[in-house]
Parts: structure tokens; sequence; C-alpha cells
């Protein structure tokens, strides 16, 4: 039995992960969690899921910039030599940073093991006993080949499914013409990304433009995208031997 830790920014990472987990590779929602992980404010949002015995805590630590505060106040650290956690995957918006320094800052609140951008890793550590054990590693940043943050890596995948293309396109030629002295936050690519999101899911489902994020998120056959299939193609070996790298 495997209990895998998946570190994110925020509640939308959450929520896009665990259903494309559970849509896609058929993993089960968890009303509890093994590691005994619980949000310690409004901003942190835990989730737990299952498959063939294995468990996944899927956590968002409370938004950007957030990864050092939630792995000292959880402890992770100490979890990570005391209890059975086979392996730990942060996920990350890129936002304007590069590679290196994603890396870096991630690395240094980490102690005892450390990740790599874009493979999985092979940490050996002692337990709490002095017994050796394994634990995988893998940094995702997303986008994976852009600057940007979630919105754009939905934006991607909207724009891959024939489905919803039309209308993501229609979306961001409106977002483009509201930009310059109309609304000129949308001259920053970030927030008019959010924008283009969070317009399309309005007038995609109208009657329901007021739910939640979670309710969006589960509309959309996100199967569809090759774009999230290939950013999230770490996610499959949850569960499974990691495809070590050399």
């Amino acid at each position: 039995m495997m209990t895998e830790l998946v570190l994110v920014e925020g509640v939308s990472d959450v929520q896009l992960i665990s259903h494309y987990l559970q849509n896609v590779y058929g993993w089960n929602h968890e009303r509890d969690n093994l590691l005994g992980i619980e949000p310690l404010d409004e901003h942190e949002h835990i989730e737990s899921l299952s498959k063939n015995g294995n468990q996944l805590v899927l956590c968002g630590v409370g938004g950007n910039g957030k990864f050092a505060h939630f792995v000292e106040r959880h402890r992770v650290n100490n979890m990570i030599v005391e209890k059975d956690i086979s392996s730990l995957i942060v996920v990350t918006d890129r936002d304007d940073a590069s590679d290196l320094r994603i890396r870096r800052v991630i690395n240094n609140s980490l102690k005892r093991i450390s990740v790599n951008v874009g493979q999985w890793k092979d940490n050996i550590i002692q337990d709490s006993f002095g017994q050796t054990k394994n634990i995988d590693t893998y940094l995702l940043i997303i986008p994976s080949n852009e600057k940007g943050a979630l919105e754009r890596v939905i934006i991607d995948a909207l724009s891959d499914i024939p489905k919803e293309n039309a209308l993501i396109q229609e979306v961001i030629q409106f977002i483009d013409s509201l930009k310059g002295t109309l609304v000129p936050d949308l001259n920053q690519t970030n927030k008019a990304n959010k924008a283009t999101v969070g317009t399309f899911f309005s007038v995609r489902n109208p009657k329901n433009a007021m739910r939640s994020f979670g309710v969006f998120i589960s509309k959309v056959e996100w199967s569809k995208s090759t774009s999230l299939s290939q950013l999230f193609l770490p996610f499959r070996y949850l569960g499974e031997e990691k495809p070590i790298e050399n």
C-alpha cells in the first residue's frame, strides 16, 4: 500500500487535479487521510483519494508563495521521516519565474529530500527507526512551456476540446476587446487569463454562474484535452512504480 502526497497552490488547483484523477485515472474520493493532515485555516484545502488500496493526499497550501509556510506548520519534513510516504509531487504556477528559481525555492523548504523539474527523482533517506527507505519526488510547473498559471492551462485545455473550442475563442476575443483604457488590468496576462476563464464558465452555463469553481470544473470533459493529458502525465504513475531517470 502506498501513501502519496501532492502539494499544490490553491483550492482551484486541488479541484481540477482531483476531478482529473477521479475521472481519467480512476481514483475515488475518501473522507479521511492516513497522514492526519487537516486544513489549519480557510485558505488551505485538503482532499483524500484512494485507488487499489493506495491513498493520495492532495493539499492546497493556501496560495502562491505558501509552500514553505505549509511545510513548516504541518511538519511535512518530520512526516516524511516518520510516516510511510512513498512519493511527493509539488505542483506550482510558473508565473514569471525560471525553472531553476522555482526548484530552488521548493528545495529550500524540504530538508531530507529534493525535487527535480519534469522528472521523477528517487530520494534515499532513513526513517525514524534508522531504516533506509525511498521517496520518489516530482516537481510539476504549470504551464509547462510558457508564462502563466492554472488559468492558462485551463484555456489551453478548453481549446483542445472540440465541444468547447468555439466558445473559448469567442471569450478570448471579447476579453481582448476590453483591454486598453476600458479595463486596464486586463493588460496584465495573468489577470486577462483569470477573466477569460471566469467569463467562459459563466457564459457556458449561465444558470450556474454564481456556483463554485468546483462545479464548473466537473462539467467539462477534461479527458478530451491532449495538452492537459500531456501536462498531467506524471499523475498516471500515482499508486504505481515511478519511471525514475538515472
